[in-house]
């Protein structure tokens, strides 16, 4: 440990580094170091074959029970373009979007919005009504994604921003394509409403197990 925080200390001038060995459960041990506004940072640990593409279970416990950003990084990664990508699904989504514009900014990047929606071709009544119900559903979700992005616009007026709405049959599968050359795949920490334990999202969960980037999970609020 004390060679890492050296090496680090070491290629980040002005970085204080400090090191804690902890004998507690890890995930405790890294909710209690970042407390209620810290960000913990954990790497992807899978153990061969398939599981390779797995981040660990520590990775998982942590981001599930953090009350702040937790970002797990691959233990190898690609060179990316200086893109901070968003995934945004409703007005819950509203800190994950504002923590990707200041980390965009922060890091002289361009900012991309991503809603991904599922539309059903058996959609009953609907079909009746619109001759096009897929236009009309695709219609309303650009426009409720542009508002959500509009105060990110006014809080930021130098930072790039471009909005993706894509329909597809897999949430977790656009998102993935979404973030192949991204610096950063932000996301919220949706949880079920009735969970046992503390697990994420399916969404999130396909996430975190199959992204090539860094991804970053916000709590809500």
């Amino acid at each position: 440990m004390d060679a890492a925080a050296a090496r680090v200390a070491g290629e980040h001038a002005g970085i204080r580094v400090s090191t804690v060995l902890s004998r507690d459960e890890a995930t405790e041990s890294l909710l209690e170091a970042a407390g209620e506004h810290g960000t913990v940072v954990v790497g992807s640990r899978g153990l061969g074959g398939f599981s390779a593409l797995l981040v660990g279970s520590v990775g998982l416990r942590t981001a599930a029970r953090a009350k702040g950003p937790v970002v797990v990084v691959r233990r190898v990664a690609e060179s990316a373009g200086r893109v901070v990508t968003a995934a945004v699904r409703d007005d819950s989504d509203r800190s994950a979007l504002m923590y990707a514009a200041r980390t965009a900014r922060l890091h002289g990047a361009s900012l991309r919005v991503v809603s991904v929606w599922l539309f059903y071709q058996n959609v009953g009544s609907m079909a009746t009504v619109f001759d096009d119900p897929s236009a009309v559903v695709a219609e309303a979700e650009s426009k409720a994604t542009a508002r959500m992005v509009d105060p990110v616009r006014e809080a930021f007026p130098d930072l790039t921003v471009t909005v993706e709405t894509v329909r597809a049959a897999s949430v977790a599968g656009a998102l993935l394509e979404a973030a192949t050359d991204a610096g950063l795949l932000v996301v919220g920490a949706h949880k079920p409403a009735h969970r046992i334990g503390h697990p994420l999202g399916q969404v999130t969960h396909a996430v975190l197990h199959h992204a090539p980037r860094p991804v970053a999970v916000i709590p809500r609020g």
